[in-house]
């Protein structure tokens, strides 16, 4: 399996909790399926806005189901430039 379907593995497992936690995040959702997960990652960490999801997940305490979070992993880091990595880093502060 490649770095990007283990990535697309991860971020779909963390919507499944999402779920589970009562929260459904059905445009990020939609956009995983149109465009992939490495794309979607990559398009939004570094648009000016925080998005509806990423406030719920950090007003839940739980940033650990955040794409910047799982972006972060050592394992997916490679997949991204520093400049998104740095805007990941920068919206989970």
């Amino acid at each position: 399996m490649s770095t990007e379907d283990e990535f697309n593995a991860r971020l779909r497992t963390a919507i499944q909790i999402c779920h589970e936690l009562g929260y459904h995040p059905t445009r990020f959702t939609q956009m995983l399926d149109n465009i992939g997960a490495q794309a979607t990652a990559a398009r939004l960490v570094v648009s000016g806005e925080f998005h509806d999801g990423f406030r719920e997940l950090i007003g839940r305490d739980r940033a650990d189901l955040t794409m910047e979070r799982i972006m972060l992993e050592p394992e997916f880091a490679t997949l991204f430039t520093p400049e998104q990595l740095a805007a990941a880093r920068w919206r989970l502060v």
